[in-house]
């Protein structure tokens, strides 16, 4: 830069984005050749179409039915007099959710840009559901307030050791918590439950459940010596994945009534409890695959190792297996996890009404005739949320606990 640049202030944004390309190696990639310029030139056409095409639809789409059928979107027909029941475990998740992104993630810009969306999107959610908005703004100053314990903390090892097993214990517990609230008392049925709360609900307890059942299936499969657990095992996984996951939503629709036992009433379980189970073993025999390929990624010298030092099996399996197994495959559980929640949208077929069998339901409505795009670019972009929130995380807890290098 010579010395007779006008000072930064003066600068306009032109001459800004000027001095930035030609600093940048763009000219030199962008326009090296003739068919470089040309493929230049048409991509930037592309693109200025699709955000102009992209702007103009945002702009004059008829969003009124997201407006109205918020609260559908949201929990579906479940009664407003037992919404307590959701409002705690959002609470437990908010402050959770803080508390843990202090303690490992230590979010960077592009995270709590994502997050600043997701919770506006849902604070637009609930902006009219009366005292709802106020019970979401107390989920977030709980998640603000999780984060500073977590900060604060973060350099004080004793408290800190106290901190994350507290973490740790919260996030074990929130699914047993979340089922408790759900179905004691005179808690409505199950099928009044809908909207993207469903689909949630349905993800959460296949990962949580179906993950360590994958851990026993891959460990059984790779298991030397004991043939009846092989056997078993790998018999379970490829049953499962011999077919899609819609046929075995339609069998434990239909079928699993008649398999079940009788104890505690698991024959007469209706349809979401049902679909759970479904989901639970199919998530268990995918991601049973992408656990053993973790284990063979070891080599033969870590158990040697381990040998050599005095470990038994528990301790070999709990120090050094699994914890390079799934160090190994973190990305590929991720994506079994990303696919998972997307595939919870098959559940309509079985008359289970998720965010998109509501959004199908508002646009057949009289009233919201011919709003069918705007409906399915809504659920899209709500999903697209979730998922790349999750990808986020993955990445954040891959850089800050190194899950990423061997």
């Amino acid at each position: 830069m010579s010395d007779n640049t006008q000072p930064n202030s003066e600068i306009s944004l032109l001459q800004r984005i000027r001095m930035i390309y030609e600093d940048s190696d763009a000219k030199s990639q962008l326009f090296k050749t003739k068919l470089h310029t040309v493929i230049t030139l048409v991509s930037l056409v592309i693109v200025v179409w699709a955000l102009f095409t992209i702007a103009q639809f945002l702009v004059t789409a008829e969003w009124q039915v997201i407006s109205d059928k918020r609260r559908a979107f949201m929990i579906g027909r479940y009664p407003e007099e037992h919404v307590w029941r959701i409002w705690p475990t959002v609470w437990m998740f908010a402050g959770l959710a803080g508390l843990s992104s202090a303690l490992w993630l230590r979010p960077g810009r592009r995270m709590m840009i994502s997050l600043f969306i997701a919770a506006a999107i849902v604070s637009y959610l609930f902006l009219e559901f009366d005292s709802n908005a106020l019970k979401f703004g107390f989920g977030l100053l709980l998640g603000l307030c999780g984060y500073a314990l977590g900060y604060f903390t973060y350099t004080k090892v004793s408290l800190n050791a106290l901190v994350v097993r507290i973490a740790v214990l919260g996030w074990v517990l929130l699914i047993p918590v979340i089922l408790v609230l759900l179905f004691i008392g005179d808690a409505p049925s199950t099928n009044y439950w809908g909207g993207l709360f469903v689909n949630i609900i349905l993800a959460a307890i296949a990962i949580v459940v179906g993950t360590p059942l994958a851990v026993v299936l891959a460990l059984g499969r790779t298991k030397e010596g004991y043939p009846i657990i092989r056997i078993l095992s790998t018999t379970i996984i490829e049953v499962v994945r011999g077919a899609p996951l819609i046929a075995w939503l339609f069998m434990g629709r239909f079928v699993l009534p008649f398999i079940l036992p009788s104890w505690f009433g698991l024959n007469e379980a209706d349809v979401i409890i049902r679909t759970m189970i479904i989901l639970i073993v199919f998530n268990a025999a995918y991601t049973a695959e992408v656990v053993r390929g973790g284990l063979q990624a070891i080599p033969k010298g870590q158990y040697e190792a381990a040998n050599s030092v005095g470990f038994n099996g528990w301790q070999t399996l709990r120090l050094i297996l699994l914890p390079q197994a799934l160090r190994a495959v973190l990305p590929s559980l991720i994506n079994q996890y990303i696919g998972l929640f997307k595939d919870t949208t098959l559940v309509y077929l079985i008359s289970v009404v998720d965010v998109l069998e509501v959004g199908r339901k508002a646009f057949n409505e009289l009233a919201y005739t011919g709003t069918a795009l705007e409906v399915l670019v809504f659920v899209g972009f709500l999903f697209w949320i979730v998922t790349w929130s999750m990808s986020n995380l993955s990445k954040k807890v891959e850089e800050n606990l190194g899950l990423g290098t061997r």
